[in-house]
């Protein structure tokens, strides 16, 4: 054989395995960008931590022709009536480029093709720019851009958008809807799985919110938002763990001084509580003094009704009786108390009066005995001696009267 026929074969050979192998490798690049996570960012503060467990002021409440938007035991329970998709926008400032979605959503039985359920991000305040992420009853999903109110189909491969999904459960099934972006990449979950990614050229921070599709019953179990670790929201306040630790002691300290404070105010309640059972218990005693001058009087008054005056003339005496024998006793205390004032006076005037006699007699004795000395004295040493003799005995064995006076 020919060695340019050899060649040209072997040619075609290599060409064709080589070919087939780009293909290949060109096909599973495109697949495997399609089925993993581009975002490594750390999304894992919480910002929106709705559960529904309690009406709140993120969601409305509506119940009209159109729309029955409730609260029921801890799910929002969502019923469109019309055949047209409505958005209920979350009442939150959102200022988030980088964020997290979490949200438990479930499509009810209805007899609608077109019924869905899914998340509105990234949407303008004038409505005119929004990105949805929503799942039918058919088990597929859509990825979609409203701008002036028209449909930019971001899933594109499949029909109308809508792309099967195994990881994708049926009517009255929770489906959970995760979306995760660092501002221009977006990838997307499906119960933990993941299912698409795309790109925005540029970053527009915008709302969020849940999109119901028409003639649509859906409940919600849960709607998180979670962001950067690093992110600081201006309407928060961040400390630090020393800041943390010092609000904490005083926190405790502040709660250890309110109960001494409790301690004192009861002690002070119960000291109060035992002064008015005292007051109580008094008032107890007069009302009982009371009762029982009533019941005196009672009996008067009775007497006087049924005109019994033998009783009324009887008390009357009592009383006469008792009156004047209480003036009787004053009479006679006043009496026996001037007696005893007019008796001390006198023994007083006697005392005086005895001792002035005394002091007479004493005086009229001296007076005596100088007389007798004077008259009988003579003149003669000897016999002076003895008056003098005689004059110390009298001195030695009596005292003078005014002493003993």
């Amino acid at each position: 054989m020919d060695k340019g026929i050899i060649f040209y074969y072997f040619y075609r050979i290599i060409f064709n395995v080589m070919y087939k192998f780009c293909l290949n490798l060109f096909l599973f690049c495109h697949f495997f960008s399609y089925s993993q996570s581009t975002l490594k960012t750390n999304l894992n503060q919480i910002m929106i931590n709705e559960e529904f467990d309690s009406v709140s002021n993120y969601w409305p409440i509506e119940t009209n022709d159109e729309n029955f938007f409730v609260f029921d035991k801890g799910e929002y329970f969502m019923n469109r009536a019309k055949d047209q998709p409505f958005a209920v926008m979350l009442n939150y400032n959102n200022t988030l480029d980088t964020f997290s979605i979490y949200s438990s959503m479930m499509l009810g039985p209805t007899e609608n093709t077109n019924q869905s359920i899914g998340i509105i991000f990234r949407a303008s305040t004038n409505g005119q720019i929004a990105f949805i992420f929503e799942v039918n009853k058919f088990r597929r999903f859509r990825i979609r851009k409203i701008f002036n109110k028209e449909n930019i189909i971001i899933s594109n491969e499949g029909k109308e958008g809508w792309i099967k999904n195994e990881n994708i459960k049926g009517i009255n099934y929770f489906n959970t809807l995760n979306i995760r972006s660092n501002g221009q990449e977006h990838d997307f979950f499906i119960n933990n799985n993941y299912v698409y990614t795309f790109k925005l050229d540029s970053i527009n921070v915008g709302n969020f919110g849940i999109y119901i599709g028409p003639k649509t019953k859906a409940k919600i179990d849960y709607y998180k938002i979670y962001t950067h670790e690093l992110y600081r929201d201006k309407s928060k306040i961040y400390l630090s763990d020393f800041e943390i630790k010092k609000l904490i002691n005083e926190n405790k300290y502040l709660t250890n001084q309110l109960e001494l404070s409790l301690d004192a105010k009861t002690l002070e309640y119960q000291n109060a509580i035992k002064i008015l059972e005292n007051q109580i218990n008094n008032l107890n005693k007069i009302n009982l003094k009371l009762d029982n001058e009533n019941i005196n009087y009672s009996v008067i008054k009775n007497a006087i009704d049924t005109n019994q005056l033998d009783i009324l003339i009887n008390l009357s005496k009592k009383v006469i009786s008792k009156t004047l024998e209480n003036r009787q006793l004053e009479i006679e205390k006043n009496l026996f108390k001037d007696s005893l004032i007019k008796l001390k006076n006198e023994y007083e005037n006697f005392e005086i009066e005895l001792l002035n006699k005394v002091i007479e007699k004493k005086f009229h004795e001296e007076q005596f005995i100088d007389s007798i000395l004077n008259k009988y004295c003579v003149i003669d040493s000897n016999f002076n001696k003895n008056i003098n003799s005689l004059s110390d005995s009298i001195n030695r064995n009596h005292k003078p009267l005014k002493n003993e006076y």
